[in-house]
This record gives C-alpha cells, structure tokens and sequence, in this order.
C-alpha cells in the first residue's frame, strides 16, 4: 500500500478522473493499472474510485488514501532534496515553476550562468498559470515558484526578487517619430492612459492581472480604448502591438529583457499603478535545495 508505484497510481487516476487517461500517462496498459488498483483496494479492504461517475470519484477511503500519498510524495522530494546537498551540487534537479513571460524575460541568462558553474545538475521549467503553480509548491513538485504577491495562504514561504512597473507600448507612427525621434527615449517618457481614448488597444484576456489594471486605468481616466485583440499573454500583446495592432500593457523587465525584432516604443503611465512584487515562493516547511538557494542568488542579480 506504501510502494511508490502503487501510491503514484492513484495519484494520476485521481487527477485524470479516467484509468485510461491515467494508463497514458503512466506509460502503463489500462488493464495493468486497473489490476494495480484493485490489488491496493484488496489490501485495505474497500473501494478507493466510484466507478459508477464519470470521472471516476474518490470513495471518503480514496480521499484518505490521496491525502497520505500526497505526504509520502512530499517526504520522498524532500529526502531527495537534502541528500542532493551533500554531492556539493554535481549532480541533481532543480525545478523552477514559472509562467511563460517570465521564463523569456528573467530566467533566461541565469538558466544559462548557472548550467555553466553547475553543468550537473539538470534544471526543469514548469510553465503554468498561478492556480497550478500554487498547487505545484504545497505538493512539492517544483523547488520555488515566481509569483507576485499577494501571497495571502499562509501556507507559502517567499523571497522578494524585484519590482516591476507597468508600461504602455505603442507602435511606432508619425507623430512619436516627430516628438521624440526614430530612437526610444530613456527614462521612458510619460504619458497619461486618457491618450488611448478610442485608439486601437490590445489587451488581456478576462481574469488576468494586466486586464485588471487596464480596467482600473480605464476607470481612472474614463478613456475607452478600441479593442482589437484579447490576447492571452502579455509577450502575445507586446509582438502584436510591434507589429502595429495597437496599443498595450506590458512590463520593464519585458521591455527591457525580450529579444525584440522591432520594439515598440514604451512610456511610463502618468497615473499611479502599484508596482507588482515579483517573489520566490515555496512551501512553509519545504527544504530549500542548495541547488535551488544559488540560483536564487543569480536571480537577485537580475
């Protein structure tokens, strides 16, 4: 009942709802896993899975079982983490949750510095939206996730990284060419958001924090802008916007770090838009891996 291959089973078939969706996964014939399944079931004398409901339920012993799997899971990273120490980083993973922008704009150069000193151990990037990278840390599948606070749950240890500050790109047209030349100006001039009344403007899909602050800024100046894309990333709104679509939202560092072809031209907002605090967040008892406390430190280089 304690085998990793019995418990990571379980695992899967909870979160697929389906044994063949799981089978896949696992790498496994369906009828191996089903027998895997009713074997661990003999054992405790009870059913795991109501294979009446599709997707399969767990029973309230499944829910049990699920509960202490999850712990073993989390004993057994944890144990792979602190004996990975004492090979003074020759060897080991290290697991970094991030999201797609980020992992193009920060994680870049210091994925490449510490490959260099640290050619040994082999560095994985779960890109993910913030719900999964939440629960990626709780179950200790990843060493730290980049998320910006708020981190409300108590259940997570952070490490501040920066602060980012929202931008508006602009495609390059006649009258930012007659203003402030063929060259972008630093520091970034400043320009208030009641400019993009009835502008062609590119912005982010519902329940995104950069749709969130347009709205706000929308609020604020009672500017309505001409929506002509909902893009799903702020790197898909900034490539657009290069290529004259429109106006959008972005951030410094993806301003400053992205590998442009033809950048936009960027100003600051002349009205207050709270920084967002980039951290390092894991989990509230997790070991942080000596693997993962140098990588930590070329971060706060960036």
């Amino acid at each position: 009942m304690i085998d990793e291959h019995e418990w990571k089973s379980v695992l899967q078939v909870a979160a697929d709802g389906s044994f063949s969706a799981a089978a896949r996964h696992l790498f496994v014939s369906q009828p191996s896993l089903s027998q895997c399944i009713k074997k661990i079931e003999a054992e405790l004398g009870t059913k795991l899975f109501d294979r009446s409901q599709t997707p399969l339920k767990l029973t309230a012993a499944g829910e049990i079982y699920l509960k202490n799997a999850k712990i073993i899971q989390h004993l057994k990273s944890e144990m792979v983490k602190q004996t990975t120490d004492l090979q003074h980083l020759k060897a080991g993973v290290l697991t970094i949750g991030s999201s797609r922008t980020r992992s193009s704009c920060f994680l870049k150069r210091p994925l490449i510095e510490f490959h260099r000193k640290y050619p040994g151990i082999r560095l994985v990037v779960h890109e993910h939206p913030v719900a999964k990278l939440m629960e990626d840390i709780l179950n200790g599948s990843v060493d730290f996730a980049l998320l910006y606070e708020p981190l409300d749950d108590g259940s997570y240890q952070k490490i501040h990284l920066l602060k980012e500050k929202t931008l508006i790109a602009m495609p390059w047209s006649a009258w930012i060419e007659e203003e402030y030349g063929d060259k972008q100006v630093y520091p970034y001039p400043k320009i208030s958001f009641a400019k993009l009344h009835n502008q062609p403007f590119i912005t982010l899909q519902k329940g995104r924090r950069m749709n969130e602050i347009y709205e706000k800024l929308c609020q604020m100046t009672k500017a309505e802008p001409d929506i002509v894309f909902e893009a799903n990333s702020i790197l898909d709104a900034a490539e657009y916007c290069a290529e004259g679509m429109g106006a959008a939202l972005v951030t410094d560092m993806l301003a400053e770090n992205w590998n442009w072809k033809t950048a936009p031209f960027f100003f600051e907002i002349e009205e207050p838009v709270e920084e967002r605090h980039l951290v390092a967040a894991f989990g509230k008892n997790q070991h942080l891996s000596e693997a993962a406390k140098k990588f930590l430190e070329l971060l706060k280089k960036e």
